[in-house]
């Protein structure tokens, strides 16, 4: 299993077929997890289980990602650290060029 975001009211085919790799379960489990714990993160703990978010939550989140990455940078300078820095930086130029260039109506599926 993974964790992926999908937009979850499509209107046309590019949009049916937006998909985003986030992470696998295990990953988020084992390394993710802690941290939003830790933190205490509201929005990206529900990644596991999947959430629906909408355009003007999406800031919301940003600050959340921006938050995991800097709890990384300063206590795991690891392998799997940077693969997840990769991804939460892929996801965070995903999530503001939705925000920024998609319709106001759009929502996300992530999970």
């Amino acid at each position: 299993m993974s964790i992926c975001l999908m937009i979850s009211n499509p209107i046309n085919k590019n949009e049916d077929d937006y998909y985003v790799p986030i992470s696998t379960e295990r990953v988020f489990r084992e390394y993710w997890h802690p941290i939003i714990i830790d933190l205490d993160l509201k929005w990206i703990k529900c990644f596991q289980s999947g959430i629906e978010i909408e355009k003007e939550d999406f800031n919301l989140v940003l600050e959340e990602l921006m938050k995991i990455q800097e709890y990384i940078i300063r206590k795991n300078h690891n392998e799997e650290g940077k693969k997840i820095i990769e991804r939460i930086d892929n996801l965070s130029k995903e999530l503001r060029t939705i925000l920024k260039d998609m319709r106001n109506d759009i929502k996300v599926y992530i999970g």
